[in-house]
Formats: C-alpha cells, structure tokens, sequence
C-alpha cells in the first residue's frame, strides 16, 4: 500500500513539473519535437522551434539558461558557446516569449537594429512600429 501511494505521489510530482521549451518560454514542449545535441535531448514545443534551435545551436545555448546549464564547459567550448556574444534584445518585441538571434528578421528604428521572431511579426510591427515599440520599451524587451 506504501509502494502505491509513494508512485501515485512520485508521478504527480514528475507531471507537475512538464518541461517548457527554452525558445518559445512557457510553452509546454511535444515529445515528437525535439534534436540530440552532445549526446542529450533537447525538447522544444514545435518545429519551428527544433530548426532555429538547429540554425544557430551556440546561440540559443548561450542565450537560454535552460539549454547553458545542461551542458559541460568543455562541451560548449567544443559546440562554441564562448564564441557568442548575445544580442543586449532577448526578446521579440512582438512576440514577448520568444527569444530572436543575430539571423532573425531585423528592421533599423530609431537608430537601433530590433530583431523579430519571424517575418510575421516583422509584418505586425510594420503596421504600427511606434505603438508596438512602446509596448516592448514598458515590458523591458527594448531599451
């Protein structure tokens, strides 16, 4: 009786604790979505995640703490993640949960490089640059 009530409280634990995907945070990751990297499996929510995690590996390493820590100093060195310098904008200033690259689509605005996830937010941002460039300076993601 022990054993069983002991699993069913291991189990909650394990479920309570799904995995989110280090480039979209917050979203929960599908177990079909994933690469191998150095031997370990990295999960992401979809796959458009898996190919910008694929296009530019030592960047989102270095760039999502989540991804940093699973990996040895020799590992990254080896992959390298000491290479990279980050980009002082983490964020999409339209799409806030998602974490762009030096390769993402990028437009000059008031005399800063601002970096999007996708040509799709590029395209929202076009329609309204001064409203969604105030909103991303509130929420920290512009400076």
């Amino acid at each position: 009786m022990k054993f069983i009530i002991f699993s069913i409280l291991a189990l909650s634990v394990i479920s309570a604790e799904e995995p989110t995907c280090p480039l979209m945070i917050g979203e929960e990751n599908d177990p079909e979505e994933s690469t191998i990297v150095e031997g370990k499996q990295l999960g992401f929510c979809c796959g458009s995640c898996v190919k910008k995690f694929e296009e530019n590996k030592a960047y989102y390493i270095a760039a999502s703490k989540q991804l940093f820590i699973q990996f040895s100093d020799a590992e990254r060195e080896k992959l390298g993640v000491d290479k990279v310098v980050l980009l002082t904008q983490r964020r999409c200033p339209i799409y806030s949960e998602r974490i762009v690259n030096p390769n993402s689509p990028s437009v000059e605005y008031k005399g800063t490089k601002i970096y999007f996830w996708s040509s799709s937010a590029l395209r929202r941002w076009n329609r309204d640059p001064d409203k969604y460039y105030q909103t991303a300076k509130e929420l920290g993601i512009l400076n």
